[in-house]
């Protein structure tokens, strides 16, 4: 039997036998993919089929078959829709799914050489297909899905503290704090940030965030889950891999934390990114805030917080070293309280 060998990583000769004649495939036209962390994926021209990788993946491979059975009814929604689910233990010891292969070209392919006007393209696109599924009443939403949590709490246990609001207060007092008192160890002379005013304005625009309606959550998405038109047209065609969805405040989603290390050399563009995404992501959901800085704010004060964190990438991707990261984000939260101030007093 001709075949790609990598398929064999998912199922073996026999099992693939039964799989290709009972979805009628020729084996040499099946491909395999071992990228996810929690599920291996065989697929084909039109058609892709996952498998939990071990017994840890089964729980979430059940929530991503749960989301399209869900999500499916939405036909606006550029998702891969969902086949059947398939309990045969002749071809996996695990139930698995097939769904349908949306057409497209990973984002992570191209994300090497595009230009600044194609990241805030996408990250507009991005802002909008989020107001669609935000915008999903959740009272609809299947218990199965709405139970869940963030899938990593370790990785954020200061964002989640600041985005609940039994905690947000002493969440914001502490990073205030850290940020003050960096700024005199190492001598940044930023009067701005010791104004009365300026603890104020922060506190004020961080719990207008924190009261933002919870909502459905993709929960997971980088540059690997996205497909877009071409390298030239950044419209999006796909999101894929939804087994991270839960139900939890709008700030998730615009998390750069996830991605690879690709969209951190625009780091010097974030803020205008973030105000443009940000204002196009109000429009759609006919929310209103104070300002568009609500976005720039809250980030920075996570950057800030991650790269005096030991050992994290983003000591060395926003500027040469820890210090140089620091202070620049120090540096950006200042230019973030001007801005704030010149619109309070306009």
């Amino acid at each position: 039997m001709e075949v790609d060998y990598s398929v064999f990583g998912v199922l073996n000769f026999e099992q693939l036998e039964k799989f290709s004649k009972r979805f009628s495939i020729n084996p040499k036209d099946i491909r395999a993919n071992f990228d996810g962390w929690r599920k291996l994926v065989l697929y084909s021209e039109d058609r892709v089929f996952i498998f939990p990788r071990d017994p840890r993946g089964v729980e979430w491979l059940e929530t991503e078959i749960s989301a399209y059975e869900f999500l499916n009814k939405y036909s606006d929604l550029p998702i891969p829709k969902l086949k059947e689910r398939i309990s045969d233990s002749e071809i996996s010891y695990y139930e698995f799914a097939e769904v349908s292969r949306l057409k497209g070209v990973p984002y992570s392919k191209l994300e090497d050489n595009i230009s600044e006007q194609n990241v805030t393209e996408l990250q507009v696109n991005l802002a909008n297909l989020f107001s669609l599924w935000h915008n999903i009443s959740i009272q609809e939403i299947p218990s199965k899905i709405a139970k869940r949590q963030i899938f990593d709490p370790s990785l954020y246990e200061f964002e989640i503290k600041l985005l609940d609001s039994t905690s947000t207060v002493e969440a914001f007092d502490y990073v205030y704090q850290k940020i003050i008192d960096y700024s005199k160890q190492h001598y940044i002379q930023h009067s701005i940030l010791l104004e009365e005013s300026t603890r104020k304005n922060w506190e004020k625009i961080i719990l207008e965030i924190v009261s933002l309606n919870s909502i459905l959550l993709h929960g997971d998405i980088h540059e690997d889950q996205i497909l877009v038109k071409s390298e030239e047209n950044m419209k999006i065609t796909g999101i894929l891999d939804w087994e991270t969805v839960w139900i939890g405040n709008p700030i998730w989603e615009f998390n750069f934390f996830e991605w690879g290390f690709g969209i951190w050399k625009w780091w010097e563009n974030f803020s205008d990114i973030r105000r443009v995404i940000w204002k196009e992501y109000l429009e759609k959901r006919n929310l209103k805030l104070a300002t568009l800085e609500g976005l720039n704010l809250i980030y920075t004060i996570f950057e800030f917080l991650r790269v005096l964190k030991s050992n994290t990438s983003l000591q060395k991707l926003i500027g040469k070293d820890k210090e140089e990261s620091a202070r620049k984000c120090v540096e950006r939260l200042v230019k973030i309280t001007e801005k704030i101030k010149d619109e309070n007093e306009g």
